[in-house]
């Protein structure tokens, strides 16, 4: 069996607000960006996974099975947003799924299991061909400003598959914190294997 890497990532307010004062992380953003809420639904969902799936096989991770996405999904704190560029001939060019965090993180992470507000952000991508030009740094900001204005803590899980330079990524621009790694499963049909 072929393993990924799957990193987990936090960042805390407190890391968040001495971003902001030390220019990490943007308050303001390109008109032309925009992230839209959309009612957290599967059917709502689905397309999106579909088409992030056409490049990256994402709905062939264990996690995503139908049952438990509706369950989440109607879930209070769940939200689903459509990341926009409204320079783009299709404006929608990628999505977020954020949530409150479930019981597998509390039991695992010291801050999701002591009545801190805590969120995760379950998907944040870019649809084939749309990657780059820190479009995604901002929409990840976007997230931010408007989810620590009532969260303590952001988690973010990362499968290390189709972009190596996404730990650095994580790491160094947007400045989270790596709690742990662990191998998983490739959910890719052309697993690349990790040494």
């Amino acid at each position: 069996m072929t393993l990924v890497l799957k990193n987990h990532w936090e960042l805390t307010r407190p890391r968040y607000e001495k971003g902001l004062e030390k220019g990490v992380y943007n308050s303001a953003w390109p008109d032309a960006l925009s992230i839209a809420p959309i009612e957290p639904t599967f059917e709502n969902l689905d397309p999106l996974m579909t088409r992030m799936s056409e490049k990256w096989n994402w709905k062939d991770q264990d996690r995503y099975n139908e049952d438990d996405l509706r369950a989440k999904l109607a879930q209070p704190g769940t939200a689903l947003y459509l990341l926009q560029d409204a320079r783009e001939i299709n404006p929608v060019i990628g999505y977020a799924l954020v949530s409150t965090v479930q019981q597998p993180l509390k039991r695992r992470f010291w801050s999701a299991a002591n009545d801190i507000s805590v969120l995760e952000v379950d998907n944040l991508g870019l649809f084939p061909g749309n990657e780059g030009g820190g479009r995604g740094k901002a929409f990840f900001e976007m997230i931010f400003a408007r989810h620590f204005a009532s969260n303590d803590v952001v988690y973010w899980s990362q499968h290390e598959t189709h972009a190596p330079t996404l730990t650095r990524f994580y790491r160094d621009t947007m400045n989270m914190k790596l709690l742990d790694t662990d191998y998983v499963p490739d959910f890719r049909k052309q697993a690349v294997c990790v040494a």
